[in-house]
Order: C-alpha cells, then structure tokens, then sequence
C-alpha cells in the first residue's frame, strides 16, 4: 500500500492475499520445524512434539502439583493414571498436526503480527499508531497469561475433578488420544482468549460504547454473563472451571475498569 496516493481496491485485495500467502508459508514452514525438529535429550532421533506430548499429559494429572496435592491428600488420591488410546490409525497423526500447528503459529506469529501491520499501517493515523502497538503487546501479555494459568490451575483441576469419581470407583481410565488432546487444547486457548477480557472492555471505552461508570455499577450483572458465557464454551461440563476462572476474573475485572478510564478520557 502506498502512502503517497490511493490506492485501486484491486490492488489492496492483490497486497493482503499477498501478505496472506506470506503468513501462511511462515505457519506451515513453522510447523513442519516443530513436527520433526529432535528431541536435545533423547540419545536417538525422536521428535520433540512426542516429548512435549507425553509431557502434556504427566503434567495433566501430575498430583505433585500444589494445587492438587492437597485435594489428592483429602480425598486419599495416591495418583492418577489416565491410558490413551487411538481409535483409527489416523488419530495420533490428528494430534501432532495440531500441536504442531499450534506452536507454528505461536513461533510465526510475530511475522504474521508484522505482515498485517504493514497492510493496515498506512491507513492508520499517527493517535492510532500508537496505541495498536501496546494493544498488541498486551494482548499477547494477556493471553499468554491465560494459557499458562489454564495449563498449570485450570486444566489439572477440572482433569482430577472429572476423574475423582472413576478412580473412586476402581474404573480405569482410557481415552482416545485424540479427545484428550482436543480436550486441553480448546481448554487453553478459552481461558487464554478470556484473559484478554480487558483489553475488549479498552476497546469499547475507546469508541465510547462502554462508560467506566457502567462497569462499576453493573458488576453483579456483568459478572453473572460472563460465569454464564464460561459454562457455556468451556470444555468442561462440572463447574470446576467457571470456579477457577472466577478469581482471576475480578482481577481482570479490576484491570478492565482501569482501562476503561483510561481510553475513556481520550474522547473530546
């Protein structure tokens, strides 16, 4: 996109499925790096996505966790051994194709994060400028946070809460590998998109749509839909997860109100 003089709309679709293309190739080449990229520990060639798989699932019901240590000593939980299966010979094929898209788009996503800034930026005026930057780095901020507090609060809990009753009962624990994986996955990036709620009430206190005062008033309100929102989309059928989710929550909460006073001000 030129600066200088518009632009045929033609031209724009040619740059952005120019750039798409770019995007694509870094998240393909990306993961194909991750799918066959070596193990550093292992003596033999092993690809590191099956070290981070099995890591995944000891982590998973890893009792040794502080926060499920406790639990386990209440209801006298010795360990958790979860077997998983494949049901079809594609099915451990599915999961490392998603796990290793999923770290190609995390390991490409600055380059992707660059190749739509340089389409939109000329577009852009300087008071804009400014503020996508420290959106995009506190999106990124945000979100990492929720994966990482899904991977080691979230997720155990509602794993050694959802299988307290078949290890009460003496029943062993298979699932298809496919399942569980999805299972974790969906987990993660629901509670890393949900930690980015403040930076949504930012944006609607920029375009004036929502007041800092609406937020103060209407907590009750706002907190009962979003605990709603959560049982609604998150993977997990007990309330485990809303539970886990409704600390941090009045913290971004908090943050959020915040926020909204801030990008609230700049409206004259």
């Amino acid at each position: 996109m030129s600066k200088d003089k518009e632009l045929p709309v033609q031209d724009h679709i040619i740059e952005l499925l120019e750039r798409l293309r770019r995007a694509l190739i870094s998240v393909i080449i990306s993961s194909i790096a991750v799918s066959i990229f070596p193990d550093p520990s292992s003596h033999s060639y092993r690809p590191l996505i099956f070290s981070i798989m099995d890591r995944v699932r000891r982590d998973m019901t890893d009792l040794n966790n502080p926060i499920l240590r406790p639990l386990a000593n209440i209801f006298g939980i010795k360990e958790v051994n979860i077997d998983l299966i494949a049901y079809s010979w594609i099915d451990s094929i599915e999961v490392i194709l998603m796990l290793s898209l999923l770290f190609g788009l995390v390991i490409s996503s600055p380059y992707i994060a660059k190749q739509i800034y340089d389409f939109v930026e000329p577009g852009l005026e300087e008071r804009e400028k400014r503020i996508i930057i420290p959106f995009v780095l506190g999106f990124s901020i945000l979100f990492s946070s929720g994966v990482i507090y899904a991977y080691f609060v979230v997720m155990p809990l509602t794993i050694f809460f959802l299988s307290l009753i078949y290890i009460a009962s003496g029943i062993k624990l298979i699932f298809s590998i496919e399942q569980f994986f999805s299972f974790i996955i969906t987990g993660l990036v629901i509670v890393g998109l949900f930690f980015t709620f403040p930076l949504i009430i930012a944006v609607l206190s920029y375009l004036d749509i929502l007041r800092p005062e609406t937020l103060r008033e209407k907590f009750g309100y706002i907190f009962f839909i979003v605990l709603v929102i959560l049982a609604i989309v998150t993977p997990d059928p007990t309330p485990v997860s809303m539970i886990a989710l409704s600390v941090p929550f009045l913290i971004l909460y908090y943050l959020s109100y915040l926020l909204a006073r801030k990008f609230g001000q700049h409206v004259t």
